[in-house]
């Protein structure tokens, strides 16, 4: 065998065998199969996104499991959509990009499926990928505001106003951060609190102007 084949083959294999893995496991979807005070466990990993000396061992999750098309749900590039956004996060439970793909992706779902249909049981729902993010890192802002997002959509406001509120409290100059919690104040009639996130988002450049717009004559 030539030696220059053996790292496609084995970059196959890792393919295969992550694939089959996640049709033989059930998730627990009560409690996200977090234990309290315990790490969270992965067949590859988990890695924190967080965290530079983690770096170099995302490419090979994202380049097998988390391709464009799976981004933009579009189609599987190993398994469904939901099994390889899945396996990148059960791998890199905090990556960003994909927490915000799984949330869409059942926001998509609920319009479609009985909320008992929403997942196949080797599957997480994606509250679940949030809570298990935040086990991996609590202090990460940038979850606290996708999962945020992610409770709004479902209405519950009080517990998305909580998670927007941690993740100011971790990253009070994170225009991204305060950009959206300015929305969400503005979604919930609160346009003093929403002017003051404006104002503060346009300070640190954040370059969208929506929220300035909306504002207007209020």
């Amino acid at each position: 065998m030539s030696l220059s084949k053996l790292p496609a083959i084995l970059f196959c294999l890792f393919v295969f065998l992550s694939t089959n893995a996640l049709a033989r496991i059930d998730r627990n979807n009560n409690t996200c199969d977090i234990v309290k005070g315990r790490p969270l466990t992965a067949s590859y990993g988990p890695w924190d996104y967080t965290n530079p000396n983690h770096k170099d061992k995302l490419p090979i999750v994202l380049g097998a499991h988390f391709t464009p098309s799976v981004e933009r749900l579009i189609k599987g590039n190993s398994a469904s959509i939901a099994g390889d956004i899945g396996y990148t996060l059960r791998a890199i439970p905090n990556y960003h990009r994909a927490l915000y793909a799984i949330s869409k992706y059942e926001m998509r779902l609920r319009g479609k499926l009985k909320a008992g249909e929403l997942f196949k049981p080797q599957e997480y729902t994606a509250e679940c990928y949030f809570k298990r993010a935040l086990h991996m890192n609590s202090n990460d802002g940038v979850t606290h505001m996708l999962y945020a997002m992610h409770l709004a959509k479902l209405n519950r406001i009080n517990e998305a106003e909580r998670e927007y509120l941690f993740a100011f409290k971790f990253q009070p100059e994170n225009p991204e951060i305060i950009y959206n919690l300015g929305l969400f104040y503005l979604d919930t009639n609160r346009i003093d609190k929403a002017k003051v996130m404006a104002k503060k988002a346009k300070k640190l450049g954040y370059p969208l102007n929506g929220l300035q717009k909306k504002l207007k004559g209020k």
